[in-house]
């Protein structure tokens, strides 16, 4: 594992997505058979809040470090089923790009998409 994720300044929104696995064929006469692989993935997009560069910093230094999709990394996330508290996964890069953007008012943007790691 290569660290924690920093979580400063924090997110505005967490989004997360489930992604079950199945096999599906579909036969000539228009029959569709689906078979589970009985796996399940987490995927998160995290999303920050317009930061200054002396707050980015820190996230494009972890983020940096991480080589793409290579590094596993532990993240702390707001709880949807409690919202006074949180809970700890595993977690690495959805894929190699990372995208942020620098606006006009000097403040950057940024989102990142991660994958829990089982």
């Amino acid at each position: 594992m290569s660290g924690t994720f920093p979580t400063s300044p924090g997110f505005t929104d967490v989004r997360t997505r489930l992604k079950h696995y199945n096999l599906s064929s579909e036969s000539v006469n228009g029959r569709v058979q689906v078979r589970s692989l009985s796996s399940t993935r987490r995927d998160f997009t995290l999303t920050f809040p317009p930061m200054t560069k002396t707050e980015f910093d820190p996230i494009y230094a972890f983020i940096d470090s991480q080589e793409g999709m290579l590094g596993t990394f532990s993240i702390t996330l707001p709880d949807p089923d409690n919202p006074a508290s949180t809970f700890t996964i595993t977690a690495r890069l959805a894929n190699d790009v990372q995208e942020f953007s620098l606006g006009v008012d000097n403040l950057y943007e940024f989102e990142v998409d991660i994958i829990e790691v089982v």
